[in-house]
């Protein structure tokens, strides 16, 4: 029985034999993976080196995206047509601190020695708070400067100054304001001519605002303005038309002149659908809306 034992754990060790690779490869072969092991470490290293800048990469194109969609632009008084991504978060963060401030802590802020763009930012929170000497000191300020701020856009400073004016029904101080914007930017003859047209609404002058509005569907749009070259307004006198008699209606609603807002969304309406301008035509049916919306009784 020993004997056959034996001879069995031979042939189990021949058996085995025949089958596993020599101790030597063996052992080249863990060399080889250990090898292969440390490659795939510093592939995945620099895997994870890559992923990283990548992140980077998106992270600092996120934040370039963030700036450049900055209210700045969009937000009346600031040039649109300025790089907005080379002002520092902490402005933006300031604007938006100011505008959701209290008229009382607005009030207390100490802007003299601001840059421009900060003032017309207290200005703009100025505005919304009602806080009206304030801001046409800060707007006054900006437009009588011998330098003009690039980031500013004073064509918008010198009608919302108007804006102010007729809301405190000083109408006087609001055309000479009008005066001199036509006299520092002769080419803004249409504005100009729009702003006019409403001061006469606000005054219930609606015959002379009427006027005023025919002449200025009849002017000639000015393509040589900057920007306005591509203007939807300028395609054809119709869409023209249209357009304006809509801004002169939202504008009057604005006013709550929602009667003469109606008549001039009305005409705008017809001709948008006359176009088949369905853009228009939804802005004009949104605008209604609204309006009628204002007009329900609260509850």
């Amino acid at each position: 029985m020993a004997k056959k034992k034996s001879q069995n754990s031979d042939s189990d060790i021949d058996f085995q034999n025949e089958f596993e690779e020599p101790l030597e490869t063996m052992v080249d072969d863990e060399e080889e993976n250990e090898g292969e092991d440390e490659e795939k470490e510093k592939d995945e290293f620099l895997e994870d080196e890559s992923d990283l800048a990548m992140i980077r990469n998106l992270e600092n194109e996120d934040r370039r995206i963030a700036l450049s969609a900055l209210p700045f632009d969009e937000e009346l008084g600031f040039n649109p047509d300025y790089d907005w991504t080379t002002v520092s978060e902490a402005e933006h963060s300031r604007y938006v601190s100011l505008m959701s401030d209290t008229r009382e802590n607005i009030e207390g802020v100490s802007w003299k020695r601001f840059a421009p763009l900060q003032r017309w930012m207290v200005a703009r929170a100025c505005s919304k708070n009602g806080l009206h000497d304030m801001f046409r000191e800060i707007a006054l300020g900006l437009i009588k400067a011998r330098k003009r701020a690039p980031e500013l856009c004073l064509e918008d400073i010198y009608l919302d100054l108007v804006r102010d004016y007729v809301e405190t029904e000083e109408y006087d101080l609001a055309v000479g304001i009008v005066d001199k914007f036509e006299q520092t930017f002769p080419d803004e003859a249409e504005a100009a001519l729009r702003v006019r047209a409403l001061i006469f609404f606000a005054q219930d002058k609606i015959d002379e605002g009427k006027k005023l509005v025919d002449k200025l569907i009849r002017l000639p749009f000015n393509r040589n303005i900057p920007g306005f070259e591509h203007d939807r307004a300028s395609a054809d006198s119709e869409t023209r038309e249209s357009l304006i008699q809509y801004e002169i209606g939202y504008a009057l609603y604005s006013l709550k002149k929602y009667d003469l807002a109606k008549h001039y969304f009305e005409h705008a309406r017809d001709l948008a659908t006359m176009n088949n301008d369905y853009e228009l035509t939804m802005a004009i049916d949104n605008a209604n809306a609204d309006m009628r919306h204002a007009l329900e009784p609260s509850e």
